[in-house]
């Protein structure tokens, strides 16, 4: 039989291990970023046919979109809410 190379085992043990050294919330790279997540909402407020959701205020962390400011009718804020789910990347509303 013969034997692996020292250096052979270190580098094919170092290849094995190096996928356990990654965060485990790291990013998928299909998801947008926060920032691009907080504006793709905000374009959805303020081109809603209906209007009076341009003054909402949209702050997203890790994919988890919050919406605050005021509306006239408990309705426009349900419409915010379905908005904003739409938009890719979103994972959760709090309104």
């Amino acid at each position: 039989m013969r034997r692996f190379h020292p250096l052979l085992c270190l580098l094919l043990a170092s290849h094995l291990c190096a996928g356990c050294l990654l965060p485990a919330n790291t990013a998928r790279s299909d998801s947008p970023r926060d920032s691009v997540i907080s504006a793709s909402v905000e374009t959805q407020l303020r081109e809603d046919p209906q209007g009076g959701l341009s003054g909402i205020i949209v702050a997203t962390e890790a994919g988890m979109v919050t919406l605050s400011g005021t509306v006239q009718k408990a309705e426009r804020k349900a419409k915010a809410a379905e908005l904003a789910r739409q938009v890719k990347g979103v994972k959760r509303v709090k309104n």
